[in-house]
């Protein structure tokens, strides 16, 4: 290894489970002796990690890619690294579009980040390296050990890859079947940051419900909360993203009944009419999608729920819109990631004849976001005066003297208080509601 200042910078696009895997390779990088750089200027290896669930971060992803030639030019012994999904399906036109790149790494070598980034500053460069074929318990076993800081509040992954191939969607094919994590490593992952000073874990997975499918002896993934609810030091646990076709009764009875599972559910509807979700190979009806949700709010009746929710795939009529749109009203969400469908390579929906001009799918959109403010907004009106619990995370990014809190239902709440509260349980009454959350006062 040359004489280089090993200082790193990880930029990340997209999902939990990406800024999970971030957060593993600057464990990784941590370990071998890199450091965190203030500035990506004074770093001297960049990564970016990428994703693929849409156009417009592989546009940015490109984008930063030319900001950084500059920064490359003055100092070529630095190494510039892609890794994630985008460098997964397109690492070789990665590295044509952007010959100052010295290494793509795909999602299933990602843990290898410390080995070729010494590789590079020797000089092999460029380094190509998206295997497919790799035995994923080798990833899986690292990702207890590499812990380096336990923040607060920490994502822990539990199953990578996803096994649904709805018609629209990459992930199956960057991130591969679903290969879940032994319960003893998560245990012992989770147990690791609990004694470093973590209290609230996310259980992370393309599809975390199907937790333990693929293990001989299981556990269920509502088995795997049930496990952790005993451990001493942790409060409150998280999990996230859901398929609506795999919650059982089981998981209800456990959302409702373990006290430290909060009251917040991420539930994807992604469209509102029986056509498209047969279409978009979802695996469930709109009908299913109610009766889930009111089974959810009758056992557990201050749930949050939370969802995905697309516009403009292959074929949307604007009547099967609007019908959408009546759905969510009925449903009406505490929030929603909305987003327009754009063609994804490898798969079904991207062959299909019948796509939405872009410009009908962003004035969807439009009046897609302005539905979900309004309902987002008088969901958190009807909250004003009511007291939560709040693990208090931080200073407010905006607002002297203020400090950040989260409910168990997983909305912000500022308020006024002396930093040595953070990293406690404080109870605040909600003053003041907003499209981001609440303003609050210390009870």
């Amino acid at each position: 290894m040359p004489d280089l200042p090993m200082k790193y910078s990880i930029i990340t696009y997209g999902c939990q489970m990406n800024k999970a895997d971030s957060d593993l390779m600057a464990a990784l990088l941590d370990r071998r002796g890199w450091q965190p750089a203030e500035t990506r200027d004074e770093a001297n290896l960049v990564v970016l990690n990428t994703c693929s669930v849409r156009e417009r971060p592989e546009h940015k992803v490109y984008s930063v890619l030319g900001e950084l030639r500059r920064w490359k030019l003055s100092r070529p012994e630095a190494v510039l690294a892609v890794s994630g999904c985008m460098a997964q399906h397109a690492g070789e036109h990665i590295l044509a579009r952007a010959p100052h790149v010295d290494i793509v790494i795909g999602t299933h070598q990602f843990h290898h980040i410390a080995e070729l980034a010494e590789r590079a500053a020797r000089g092999e460069r460029p380094i190509l390296d998206v295997a497919t074929d790799q035995d994923p318990s080798g990833s899986r076993c690292r990702e207890g050990e590499a812990v380096a800081t336990a923040p607060l509040r920490a994502f822990v992954p539990v199953i990578r890859g996803c096994s649904s191939f709805c018609s629209y969607c990459i992930v199956p094919h960057v991130r591969g079947p679903e290969a879940s994590r032994p319960p003893e490593d998560v245990e012992a992952e989770v147990r690791s940051l609990v004694r470093q000073g973590t209290r609230e874990v996310t259980l992370l997975g393309q599809n975390v419900l199907a937790y333990g499918r693929d293990l001989a002896k299981g556990p269920t993934f509502d088995q795997l909360l049930a496990r952790l609810e005993n451990m001493s030091g942790l409060w409150r646990i998280r999990f996230t993203t859901c398929h609506p076709r795999d919650v059982t009764e089981d998981l209800v009875e456990a959302i409702a009944r373990l006290s430290k599972v909060c009251e917040h559910i991420h539930l994807p509807i992604q469209a509102g009419t029986d056509r498209l979700l047969e279409e978009m190979n979802r695996g469930y009806t709109a009908e299913h999608y109610l009766d889930l949700v009111d089974r959810l709010r009758s056992r557990v009746p201050n749930i949050a729920i939370s969802t995905d929710i697309m516009v403009g795939f292959p074929g949307e009529t604007e009547q099967e819109f609007e019908e959408s749109l009546q759905l969510y009203e009925r449903i009406r969400f505490d929030s929603a990631f909305t987003f327009a469908y754009s063609p994804r390579p490898h798969t079904a929906a991207a062959d299909r004849t019948d796509q939405i001009p872009r410009k009908a799918r962003l004035e969807r959109l439009g009046r897609l976001i302005e539905r979900q403010n309004r309902i987002t907004l008088e969901a958190n009106q009807r909250q004003v005066g009511e007291e939560a619990e709040l693990l208090v995370d931080g200073t407010a990014h905006h607002g002297e003297g203020l400090l950040s809190g989260r409910t168990r239902t997983n909305k912000q709440v500022l308020f006024s208080a002396d930093a040595h509260l953070i990293g406690t349980l404080v109870t605040a009454r909600l003053t003041q509601a907003h499209l981001w959350g609440f303003m609050g006062e210390l009870v």
